[in-house]
């Protein structure tokens, strides 16, 4: 019995293990619009401090160092500025992973809002790629084993073994 359930342990293992390459795939394209927006929106801000002949480093500086009302309007630009270089180094590092490699450090370095917007939106699927495959298989041997360690752990601590005629 203990081996069943570690087969459908690992049956489950699997299924959710394929997951992981299209889950990586719709976070970084959701990364990716963010990215895009926070580019348009900060380079309307550095226009406009240009504008009045501002370096982007010097307006954030004032900002930085305002009190009351300029304080309180500069705070968008700086957040918006700091999250774009955290959102884009991030986007970087997933670009330059390979297929193998990207859904874990997306589970590494995972950014709590995306991945939640993300898991609103993700439809499981099965994959047909070779990565997904990967995943699938490493899902399989994960909880089958873990699974199966398990069984066998209880089994010898309740006198489950095999018994031979």
């Amino acid at each position: 019995m203990g081996r069943f359930l570690a087969f459908l342990l690992g049956i489950a293992g699997a299924l959710i293990g394929a997951q992981a390459p299209g889950f990586t795939l719709q976070y970084m394209q959701s990364l990716q619009g963010r990215v895009d927006e926070l580019t348009t929106m900060v380079s309307t801000y550095d226009a406009d401090m240009s504008a009045h002949g501002y370096t982007r480093e010097a307006a954030l500086s004032e900002c930085r160092d305002s009190e009351d009302l300029l304080k309180a309007m500069c705070g968008g630009y700086d957040t918006s500025v700091e999250r774009l270089d955290a959102l884009h180094q991030h986007l970087a590092m997933l670009e330059a992973a390979s297929n193998y490699v990207r859904p874990l450090l997306v589970a590494r370095h995972l950014d709590r809002t995306i991945a939640t917007s993300v898991y609103k939106q993700f439809e499981p699927a099965v994959p047909v790629s070779v990565h997904g495959a990967v995943y699938a298989g490493a899902g399989f041997a994960v909880l089958w084993g873990a699974a199966s360690f398990l069984f066998g752990i209880v089994g010898a601590m309740f006198g489950g073994g095999r018994r031979y005629a």
